[in-house]
């Protein structure tokens, strides 16, 4: 599960945080649904089948051992090949139930493997805010990291080491803030997700900042976070609240860098409108900021015409989501399109016949 990956855009996952189901000893993940974007979650039916068979929700906290597994904890220290490494696939990183020291020690690991760059995607922005503003966050990384170092990488040269700072007798080590080799984002669904979580984000330190909306479950205005696309400066977005700035950061400075976008796939998956990911693409291109379609899902665009005989099938409003006019209320002059559910396979990854794999730009 960690040295490759099947999602599109990294090239390996990484899964430290595990979690020991009290009674039958299997071990797994545990999570816990944050929104709408949770209900029909890949990684709880992967662990019910092969983890801990416990759905994820917090009466099942008390039922489990929430623990880090220190052979997979360290395993990115042991790939010598660069790689994409998403972190914490299965779970959030972020959420409540993982400790601060928890969190120290996995930072500490990205720290020390410095040629990969790691993803971290979370719905709880507002923990991720507050973990990198404590005044003892990234002292407590760099003590970690030198633990670290000592134990798996002493006595190999330290001038591999690019992105941290020995002291004169090596006893001691910081940590350059951002890291540059560490990409955070935020999943962002719907609007009111957006606008929740967005602001956090561009609150936080960080090389690259990035919005996953995957599954997309409504339309996406990111412009007030895109630079170079015309705003509306009556938009209530554009007044951040000074409550949420970070030392340092000027929030109407910060921009992201990244766009991932993508349709819900799986046995109850819901649908996506094309013209939400169209207008994402046209944006990013606008702001020039990288875009990168995941897939489109189990639907894609269809004609009736097409998809006669599938009963899966129908107009799709743009305003409202889920809704699939019957057929007696055809309207696509106010935005309507016909789709299919045809399997993720076949409803593929070109939106209007491009396939966009666009990755941010990495400071040097």
């Amino acid at each position: 599960m960690a040295d490759r990956s099947k999602i599109e855009w990294t090239d390996a996952s990484w899964n430290p945080l595990r979690a020991r189901n009290l009674k039958t000893g299997k071990v797994g993940w545990h999570c816990e649904h944050a929104t709408t974007g949770c209900e029909h979650c890949y990684s709880e039916g992967f662990n019910k089948r092969l983890g801990t068979g416990l759905p994820f929700k917090p009466g099942h906290r008390k039922d489990i051992e929430i623990f880090l597994d220190e052979e997979m904890l360290t395993q990115p220290l042991r790939w010598k090949k660069q790689r994409r490494v998403f972190v914490c696939s299965m779970t959030d990183a972020f959420a409540e139930f993982v400790t601060d020291e928890m969190l120290d020690r996995m930072f500490a690991v990205m720290a020390l493997a410095s040629q990969h760059a790691f993803q971290v995607l979370t719905k709880r922005s507002k923990r991720m805010r507050e973990y990198f503003a404590d005044d003892g966050t990234w002292e407590r990384i760099a003590e970690a990291a030198y633990e670290l170092w000592c134990q798996h990488l002493a006595p190999q040269p330290t001038g591999h080491l690019t992105i941290k700072h020995f002291g004169k007798d090596d006893s001691e080590m910081w940590i350059e803030e951002p890291m540059p080799n560490v990409w955070l984002g935020v999943s962002a669904e719907r609007q009111p997700e957006a606008d929740e979580r967005i602001p956090d984000l561009c609150a936080t330190p960080a090389a690259i900042r990035f919005v996953s909306g995957e599954p997309l479950l409504g339309p996406l205005d990111l412009a007030p976070w895109l630079a170079f696309v015309e705003n509306d400066p009556n938009d209530p977005r554009m007044v951040f609240d000074e409550n949420v700035m970070a030392d340092g950061i000027d929030l109407e400075q910060v921009t992201l860098d990244w766009v991932i976008v993508g349709g819900e796939s799986g046995r109850d998956a819901r649908s996506m409108h094309p013209d939400w990911a169209r207008a994402l693409r046209d944006q990013c291109a606008a702001a020039k900021v990288a875009f990168f379609f995941k897939q489109f899902g189990e639907w894609a665009p269809s004609t009736p015409e097409d998809a006669k005989g599938n009963p899966h099938s129908g107009w799709m409003a743009n305003a409202a989501h889920p809704h699939v006019a019957r057929e007696s209320e055809l309207y696509p002059e106010a935005g309507a399109k016909f789709i299919a559910r045809v399997g993720k396979q076949a409803a593929g990854r070109l939106l209007d016949g491009v396939e966009h794999n666009e990755f941010p730009r990495v400071p040097a």
